[in-house]
């Protein structure tokens, strides 16, 4: 069965990141753990992919499972499938309950789905991550509701070697500067457990749009003060080996949440 779990999952037909930022919210001061799957699509397979994508959905909504899960989609082609978990062990929970979907479908069925994917993704990749309270910032009258709030704006951060505790004060910084301004909009902060290139951060911007984001973005530096903002922004990224910045969308059509009984 488990064999069949890992197939599964690496054929990337079952479907999950932007409603991280929403649920992290909602978690208060949890630690939320959240199992990611990322694959990345080639470019030419995208329509094939998300045909594909939104068939094992329909089959996995048809089935039903216990466990939802969230898409989220780059402009560079990443799609990231999103589960939380409550520890490590939720993980044996969640490929029991993909390895009975398999079982439920048929094998003639499931055979057909792997077949109708091969070809529409160069590569894919697993990891764990977690959120980080501390290092987020909630306002308490958010400007966006979330369901307005589909564009994500990513910074992913490549720590060096040690500064860990350094990254953590810079980023409580960004937290006081953005509480004691009262922003209206908010950020989100996870680190990379298992399968990342450790020490590894992200955080997440939501908005409308990109232009509402950049609008904003720049009303918020203007409140807290541009010079604030550089000083603050030079000491954080001389922590960093690596930054990569990446833009993206919430995708509701490819996620899978459960309807309360």
């Amino acid at each position: 069965m488990r064999d069949k779990v890992s197939i599964f999952l690496m054929v990337n037909l079952v479907v999950s990141l932007c409603a991280l930022t929403t649920l992290a919210q909602s978690e208060e001061q949890k630690a939320q753990l959240y199992f990611v799957e990322e694959v990345v699509v080639k470019p030419s397979m995208v329509d094939k992919y998300e045909e594909l994508t939104k068939e094992a959905l329909d089959l996995w909504t048809k089935y039903g499972s216990p466990f939802p899960f969230y898409a989220f989609v780059t402009d560079d082609f990443h799609y990231y499938f999103v589960w939380p978990i409550e520890n490590y062990a939720s993980l044996d929970s969640l490929f029991k309950a993909i390895g009975e979907w398999v079982v439920k479908m048929g094998d003639e069925n499931w055979q057909a789905l792997m077949k109708s994917g091969e070809g529409t993704y160069g590569y894919m990749k697993w990891s764990i991550v977690r959120h980080k309270p501390d290092l987020s910032y909630s306002p308490e009258k958010p400007r966006l509701k979330p369901e307005e709030a589909n564009f994500i704006y990513m910074g992913f951060c490549y720590v060096k070697p040690g500064k860990d505790k350094e990254f953590d004060e810079a980023f409580k910084k960004w937290v006081d500067l953005y509480k004691n301004n009262n922003i209206t909009d908010g950020f989100d902060t996870f680190a990379g457990d298992i399968g990342t290139e450790m020490p590894f951060y992200f955080w997440t911007f939501r908005a409308k749009s990109a232009s509402d984001f950049w609008i904003h973005s720049e009303e918020r530096n203007k409140k807290i003060g541009e010079e604030k903002v550089r000083t603050l922004h030079h000491k954080t990224v001389a922590l960093f080996r690596k930054i990569e910045f990446k833009t993206g969308w919430f995708r509701p059509d490819f996620s899978y949440i459960p309807k309360e009984k």
